[in-house]
């Protein structure tokens, strides 16, 4: 089903992602975070204000700044735009840990997405928090595959987090990926070798000859190998000396957006080698 759009707006403008929260989603956004930032009424949570001074290590402390009788929405407005994207980060890592916190951050992800902004909540696993939005397709393609993979789907999740997440982290990101597809393929590759690597496992299954995709095409592996060897070798910050370079965020997006198909591959057991061999 098509999304509504406003009478005479142009649908891939309406559709397209808003940086930061939405002006015409503020006060929804506000709302949502008064039901925990309020207590007594208008007042200051400070048990919260507190939990957020120590996980923040606010100094001075937010808490000795704003008494309780100062009104949440006061305070709420006194920070800045980046600094709510912060403390929503920061709420939904908290709610989620609580019972039924899923339906409060789910309710948040309603009201961000029905803005466009370019927010979501995420919640694959431990890593629940603020990541950028991606195309739904994609987004539920890689949930699909976290949670069929084990091991390489947490691998997977973090490396993910650390791309899409608020506070990124592109080398966190890139080394997960590949140790995501490392640890999807290579007890399929290698299953001696308890040191096996994506170059490794790259390696053999160029080599061996007998590796295929069930696929009529003799030449469907060359893809998923020239996925592999793009992200083994486009890891510059795994070399030392003058060659060391960490990865840009475009750079680690990209990693983990080639290791979901290939743990996917791994997993699903579509990477075989041929039975008479």
């Amino acid at each position: 089903m098509s999304p509504w759009t406003p009478p005479g707006a142009d649908p891939v403008e309406h559709a397209a992602l808003v940086s930061g929260i939405p002006t015409w989603s503020a006060v929804a956004v506000e709302q949502w975070v008064m039901k925990f930032l309020s207590t007594s009424g208008p007042f200051l949570n400070e048990k919260l204000i507190a939990q957020w001074d120590v996980a923040m290590r606010n100094d001075p402390p937010h808490r000795d700044t704003w008494s309780t009788g100062d009104g949440a929405k006061a305070y709420w407005e006194w920070l800045d735009e980046e600094e709510q994207i912060v403390f929503l980060d920061w709420l939904i890592h908290v709610l989620s840990k609580t019972e039924g916190g899923w339906e409060h951050n789910r309710d948040l992800e309603e009201i961000l997405h029905a803005g466009g902004s370019e927010w979501k909540v995420g919640s694959r696993d431990e890593n629940r928090g603020l990541e950028k939005r991606v195309p739904q397709g994609v987004a539920d393609a890689v949930d699909s595959i976290i949670a069929t993979s084990a091991t390489a789907g947490a691998l997977l999740s973090e490396a993910w987090h650390a791309a899409y997440g608020r506070n990124p982290d592109p080398e966190e990101a890139y080394e997960k990926a590949i140790k995501a597809v490392e640890e999807a393929g290579a007890e399929v590759v290698l299953p001696k070798n308890p040191k096996a690597t994506l170059g490794t496992m790259m390696a053999a299954v160029r080599d061996q000859r007998d590796w295929s995709l069930p696929l009529e095409s003799k030449s469907a592996l060359i893809a998923p190998l020239e996925m592999m060897k793009a992200l083994w070798e486009s890891q510059e910050s795994r070399h030392g000396g003058n060659g060391y370079r960490k990865p840009t965020p475009a750079e680690a997006e990209a990693a983990v957006l080639l290791a979901v198909p290939l743990v996917q591959f791994f997993t699903a057991g579509l990477i075989a080698r041929s039975a008479s061999k």
